[in-house]
């Protein structure tokens, strides 16, 4: 039982007192020792759940006296010997510190705390949100990266860090919005919060919810001078089976340091991790964007026939390097300023090689032989497949090819946050903050393929040669798992027969720049249930650019030279002075023998980039923009958003009958300028001259820049209902939108004239378009209803919470437009010539909104327990648990790869999702488990037509880790992560037969941690 001092009595009855019950609540917000927090109502935004300051277990009687009397002038002073503490290590800290905040949040969240120095147990910051209720993570080479939240993807999830907007780094085939939370290591988050509902005062953009990232302020520090050292090593228990680098290790450094009287602080942190990453792949199914019909097995029906087979091994390492930088400067009680930096740079080494086999396709029929299939379920699962004639060069050089591939696909990402906040008190009952700042992402992918196939050299006299004639491939699908395929007259595993026959460069750029400043002001007034006003103007500017070439040399389908005919598909090297020959060329020296499952052992390539300059020579096979490859032109796109947006709210705090009430009310309006400019195709002379890098110069390209202006007004409530001590009732309400995924709203645009239309006997004006910049925003209205108890003896808490929300539209695609409105789309269509008939606009592989609204609509169930009454050791013990169900009647379009005229849940909705920690706190001693699990959804996935829908399978995942404590400040510390080494299977639209199959391996850890 809780003792206090007969002044403590005194001042607690006082704050308990109807008049000044208000203060009460926010100044002491439990009865039990170690849990007392403080919030300075002229200095607490409230918007933010970080504005709480938890002292946690360090906080005495004594404390409490000072605080108290300080709220009540005149109250006496106690000087009492502070009570009995309760002190909390590892997980546990930061579990109930998370129970904590969202306990004082003025809005539906879910608080994620790392304690006054950062002790996540995490690698990242994604790894750390799985855990929140209804929000999952997609794994990227078997790490968390993307956010789904309550069914949505990432693309409708909005996040800041220190209340900043993030520029993106997440590009891999098209700019984006979604966060690579992979980015931000766990180590340098202070605190990361993911809102359910938003208030007016929260940056736009968030239908599925706005996740905030906070890092530490130094003058909150415990101590005088604060160090925090962490060392890992690690190990991947499946790379070195595939020729990768098993260990790694992770390092990471913090200091917080008080300077001046404390009116100065100073923040510095430093994070480096080096770790393999690996996995091993088996595909069947769409090698374009869809699978194949076929009907040539002699029986009635059509059957799929898998469009292609890909076997895989990648190995490669992670370097994250991440820094922070804070300077905080509060003079006086009338003045704040913050300056501080972040930067995260985040180098994949990605390197796959492999057997691929495609060519499948049905327009080749008359070059292929299936022979012996078995049919299950209108799919093919097993059969023979050959080419007719592997060396011909006429309209049926489509043929079935089998090859080693290897690939580079490395990925450099740099984000950086850099600004300055300024925060003045004009009087003691308001308060004004100025803050400017830039957010910089930049993403680079290499994208460079080498292909070997099997050739025969001078067999036609010296100089000429011809893939290997005879080539056949039997293959069987193994259901989910990875299929299993013998071939025959291909010699893989010899370096002498498997020749280059291809090299390709496709180099990405990705950049997106985030400039703005903002203004927020607060007013605390006594106006009845209104407790301040807040107000605030932001002004943003965004742009995104696109940058994409290519550097080709063979065919994908192989090359020959029998003397009499050719064939090579491009050879890019006439750009140099001295142009290569096309034909086969040697990989001896470059290349080792590797095994994988389901296939013969084959040559890989061991350095591609060695291999690229011994042939071409050292920077010829640079990425170009060229007329051959025109959407190299075409897709270098910028798009600009402008916005700007003010806001009014007004926060709440009074009482309805005897049930104290708070929250806030307000609206926010926002208006936003969207223009996307590039390059557009409008017919012969009719453009601007444009010389590519190969010396051709064109003039149908003509520089377009086009968007709509349009306008939102969003108004929010909160409203928080203290049924008890330990009751909340919550009820939010709110209007939501969120911009276009980026790479659905370029105008990337080329265009040729076609037939006769037959429907109305005008002439066909075909245009391609990968996007357009005029689609409407992702708007919902919202209603979440939430009940939380929290237990009495400080132990934990139980919430369960109900929310709807009704959507407006969806955006879908590419699909086709058939006779829209060419200005409405940006089209200039041409003039006809005299007598010809005019022209009719076919728009095909383009996003449109479509007018299938409907609604997501689900339950969310959490809990917290800590077990502290159990006897001794006992009592070390705790859970924490998350449950969510989600359901939608909202629809797409199946796309190419799962069928356009199929149609689909809403991209990262999975019905069922849970979480389950156990941990263990006791003396120095800590250790907990996670397994979390989510149901199947749908994933856009990188195809060479852009993101397409596909089918991931549910999975589940188990971390651990355990950890020891000594008295000095140094701990040992173990862990594990994706210890089941779950497979990631993704299936392109037949259950259980078409699709990829990954396991990525398990990743050990064992590190020290030093904090002074």
């Amino acid at each position: 039982m809780h003792t206090y001092s007969i002044d403590e009595y005194v001042c607690i009855a006082l704050l308990r007192d109807v008049a000044v019950h208000k203060m009460w609540r926010k100044l002491i917000n439990s009865d039990l020792p170690g849990e007392y927090h403080m919030v300075s109502k002229k200095r607490n935004k409230a918007q933010s759940v970080t504005g709480v300051t938890s002292f946690g277990s360090t906080f005495s009687r004594t404390a409490i006296s000072l605080a108290v009397a300080a709220a009540l002038p005149g109250a006496a002073l106690a000087q009492d010997e502070p009570i009995e503490e309760i002190v909390t290590i590892g997980i546990r800290t930061s579990i109930l510190n998370s129970v904590d905040s969202k306990r004082m949040a003025d809005s539906i969240a879910d608080v994620i705390d790392a304690g006054a120095l950062g002790n996540l147990p995490d690698q990242s910051i994604a790894d750390a949100l799985g855990r929140v209720p209804g929000v999952t993570t997609v794994r990227d080479s078997g790490q968390s990266s993307q956010l789904n939240i309550r069914g949505m993807d990432g693309d409708f999830v909005q996040t800041t860090l220190n209340g900043r907007e993030q520029a993106s780094t997440a590009g891999y085939s098209a700019n984006t919005r979604w966060m690579s939370f992979d980015q931000y290591p766990a180590e340098l988050i202070n605190q990361a919060a993911v809102y359910k509902s938003p208030m007016a005062s929260q940056l736009e953009g968030g239908v599925a919810g706005i996740v905030e990232l906070k890092t530490a302020n130094p003058l909150l520090a415990p101590k005088q001078h604060n160090f925090v050292l962490n060392a890992r090593v690690s190990q991947n228990d499946a790379a070195d089976e595939f020729g990768g680098d098993e260990s790694g290790s992770r390092i990471s450094a913090s200091y917080q340091g008080k300077f001046a009287d404390d009116t100065l602080g100073l923040a510095l942190g430093f994070s480096y991790l080096d770790q393999p990453n690996s996995f091993i792949m088996g595909r069947a199914g769409a090698d374009d964007t869809d699978s194949i019909g076929f009907s040539g097995d002699g029986s009635a029906g059509n059957e799929y026939l898998p469009r292609a087979f890909q076997w895989q091994a990648g190995t490669g390492t992670d370097e994250r390097t991440g820094i922070i930088a804070a300077l905080n400067w509060e003079p006086t009680d009338k003045f704040k300023a913050k300056l501080d930096y972040f930067n995260s740079e985040f180098d994949r080494d990605d390197q796959r090689t492999g057997i691929t086999a495609s060519g499948f396709r049905e327009d080749a029929a008359a070059n292929r032989i299936v022979t012996g299939p078995v049919i299950e379920n209108g799919v093919i699962t097993s059969a023979t497949i050959s080419a007719v004639d592997q060396n011909i060069a006429s309209g049926g050089r489509d043929h079935p090819y089998f090859e080693a591939r290897t690939e580079d696909q490395t990925t450099v990402a740099d984000s950086s946050t850099y600004g300055l906040n300024l925060e003045w008190y004009p009087t003691d009952s308001s308060t004004l903050i100025f803050d400017i700042y830039k957010s910089e992402g930049e993403k680079t992918r290499e994208d460079r393929i080498a292909t070997m196939h099997a050739y025969e050299l001078d067999f036609n006299g010296a100089g000429t040669f011809q893939e290997v004639p005879g080539q056949a491939m039997t293959y069987s699908l193994n259901g989910q798992g990875i299929p299993s395929a013998t071939f025959a007259n291909v010699a893989f595993d010899d370096p002498n027969v498997m020749r280059l026959g291809r090299y390709e460069r496709y180099p990405h750029e990705y950049t997106d720049e985030i400039d703005a400043f903002k203004v927020d002001f607060k007013q605390d007034v006594e106006w009845g249930p209104i407790s301040s006003i807040e107000a605030g103007v932001r002004f943003s500017d965004r742009t995104f650019t696109t940058d994409r070439s290519t550097f080709q040399y063979g065919g994908r389908e192989g090359i020959f030279n029998d003397g009499i005919d050719s064939w090579c598909e491009q050879n890019d090297t006439v750009v140099t002075s001295n142009p290569l020959p096309c034909e086969p060329q040697s990989i001896a020296g470059f290349v080792s023998i590797q095994s994988l499952p389901g296939v013969p052992d084959h040559v890989a390539v061991t350095n591609i980039d060695a291999l690229g300059r011994s042939i071409f020579g050292a920077g010829n096979d640079a990425g170009l923009d060229n007329w051959n490859d025109d959407w190299t032109l075409i897709n270098d796109n910028t798009l600009t958003e402008e916005t700007e947006a003010i806001y009014l709210m007004a926060n709440l705090d009074f009482t309805w009958g005897n049930v104290p009430v708070r929250g806030n009310i307000g609206i926010r309006y926002i208006e936003s300028d969207v223009k996307t400019a590039g390059l557009q195709n409008v017919g012969a002379g009719l453009g601007q001259p444009i010389t590519d890098d190969l010396g051709v110069t064109n003039d149908y390209l003509e520089f377009n820049k086009y968007g709509p202006d349009y306008s939102d007004t969003l108004p929010a409530l909160n409203l928080a209902f203290e049924l008890t001590d330990n009751d909340i009732l919550r009820f939010a309400a709110a209007s939501v939108m969120s911009r276009p995924p980026v790479g659905q709203m370029v105008q990337a645009r080329g265009n040729w004239n076609g037939g006769i239309d037959p429907d109305n006997g005008l002439q066909r004006f075909n245009v391609w378009n990968d996007g357009d910049p005029n689609l409407d925003p992702f708007r919902a209205d919202q209603v979440d209803l939430s009940y939380e108890h929290y237990f009495e003896d400080g132990s934990g808490a139980v919430s369960a919470a109900v929310f709807w929300k009704d959507i407006e539209a969806l955006i879908e695609g590419p699909n086709q437009q058939f006779g829209v409105d060419p200005a409405s789309v940006g089209v200039n269509l041409p003039t006809p010539d005299p007598g010809d008939p005019d022209y009719f606009l076919y728009i095909y592989q383009t996003y449109i909104n479509n007018d299938r609204g409907g609604y997501i609509r689900g339950f969310e169930l959490a809990g917290t327990k800590t077990f502290d009454d159990l006897p001794g050791i006992w009592s070390g013990l705790g859970a924490t648990a998350s449950y969510s169900w989600t359901d939608s009647e909202t629809e797409i379009t199946g796309g190419d790869i799962l069928g356009s005229s199929n149609i689909q849940p809403l991209p990262g909705l999975s019905e069922t999702v849970w979480s389950a920690t156990v941990f263990y706190d006791y003396e120095a001693f800590s250790a907990h488990m996670n397994v979390r699990y989510r149901d199947e959804f749908i994933q856009r996935i990188a195809t060479p037509q852009g993101q397409q829908p596909s089918w991931s399978q549910d999975y589940t995942t188990v971390d651990a880790q355990v950890s020891y404590a000594w008295d000095n400040g140094f701990s040992v510390v173990i862990s594990g992560n994706n210890l089941t080494d779950e497979a990631a299977i993704i299936e392109y639209g037949v259950s259980g037969l078409l699709g990829e199959y990954r396991e990525f391996g398990r990743q050990y850890y064992l590190g020290v941690n030093y904090q002074y």
